[in-house]
């Protein structure tokens, strides 16, 4: 489950009526509605009684209306074929967990799931004012209430769990970029950006430890990292020239949380060595029984290929390339072949669902404040 807030777009108007009418018509192209309820409405609580709840919410929020932002959207993002798993009740009472945890157990709302292809998901439209005390409720740091909320919720349902973040500094080590993303799905080969994340907690240690910029440049250097400015920002750049962004390592890497401590930017000077503890080197994405023999033929095999732009020599690029010719008379390669195919089909499955979300989560907004 991946929960997401959809903020409110700058300079458009709170319209709680559309957002609710939306939800109950899941007018989306290829959409329909899959349940629907209403909480804390005299109204009612089904579709019939949509009408007179909208009603009922606007007479509440009427009652504040120099408030420019009275609606808390929240979108719940399930993996494919969950809608099987879980009745009305299942999905009213996560939507009630969300809402307590929120700080919004007693407010009005309307709630409904839709269903398109795979893409399955829960709407859920809070009234931030309390319907008697009219009080505005705004949840601090709602995205851990949030993971927490979908951690429990997985584990009590038999769902699926979805990493998420539970604190401030955690990451997802899988949670890479499009461009690692690319690499890898291109060469099999592990990605600069997740060799940097693999090592993100003893990075940091050693960041944190740093009194300027050169003891800063020597922690990265003995992970093959380096440190340079681009455009307004920084970027770690890698040997062959991969490259992340400072700031996604930790917001405290930062090029302004970082010249905030060190000064102004210096660039590390040729003769800066790091002590060695995790240099990047190209390796194998996934590591199986079979892999360290395969891989040493493929490196052994680049060294004595002659440099030549013949087919043999643009097979052995990357090694993703290499398995492919060798799975016509070796087994083993084939059996590497089906292992990566099977973890990038999971990689590929969480980028998608990511997608979803955020694609959804910003036509909906669009649709709402056209």
């Amino acid at each position: 489950m991946i929960a997401t807030k959809i903020g409110k777009k700058s300079g458009v108007p709170d319209n709680y009526t559309r957002l609710g009418e939306y939800i109950a018509a899941a007018e989306e192209k290829g959409e329909k509605l899959h349940q629907f309820w209403i909480r804390n409405c005299d109204a009612g609580t089904n579709i019939e009684d949509l009408d007179l709840a909208l009603l009922e919410i606007e007479a509440v929020r009427r009652q504040k209306p120099d408030i420019a932002d009275k609606t808390y959207h929240l979108v719940v993002s399930f993996r494919p074929g969950e809608q099987d798993k879980l009745t009305k009740e299942d999905l009213m009472a996560i939507e009630a967990e969300y809402a307590k945890a929120l700080g919004y157990g007693d407010h009005q709302r309307v709630a409904g799931t839709h269903i398109n292809t795979d893409n399955f998901h829960m709407h859920i439209a809070f009234n931030k004012m309390h319907p008697e005390t009219l009080k505005i409720v705004t949840p601090h740091r709602d995205f851990k209430v949030l993971a927490k909320v979908s951690r429990e919720m997985e584990k009590k349902y038999g769902l699926a769990i979805d990493p998420g973040m539970t604190d401030g500094k955690e990451r997802d080590p899988n949670k890479l970029s499009p461009a690692a993303r690319n690499y890898e799905a291109h060469t099999w080969q592990e990605s600069f950006q997740r060799h940097v994340l693999k090592h993100r907690e003893e990075i940091l240690e050693g960041l944190g430890k740093a009194k300027n910029w050169r003891e800063a440049h020597e922690v990265l250097a003995g992970y093959d990292i380096s440190l340079k400015l681009h455009g307004n920002g920084m970027v770690l750049m890698s040997p062959d020239a991969q490259a992340m962004k400072a700031s996604q390592l930790d917001r405290s890497c930062s090029r302004k949380k970082l010249e905030e401590r060190f000064g102004v930017f210096e660039a590390r000077r040729a003769k800066t060595q790091g002590k060695s503890k995790r240099r990047y080197k190209p390796r194998p994405l996934v590591q199986h029984r079979n892999t360290p023999a395969l891989w040493r033929r493929y490196l052994s095999t680049r060294k004595v290929m002659p440099r030549q732009p013949s087919l043999a020599a643009r097979a052995l690029r990357n090694w993703k390339m290499f398995l492919l010719m060798e799975a016509s008379h070796d087994p083993l390669a084939m059996v590497l072949i089906l292992s990566h195919k099977e973890f990038l089909s999971f990689l590929s499955t969480e980028r998608t669902r990511a997608q979803e979300t955020f694609v959804k989560g910003h036509e909906t907004t669009n649709l709402l404040h056209q």
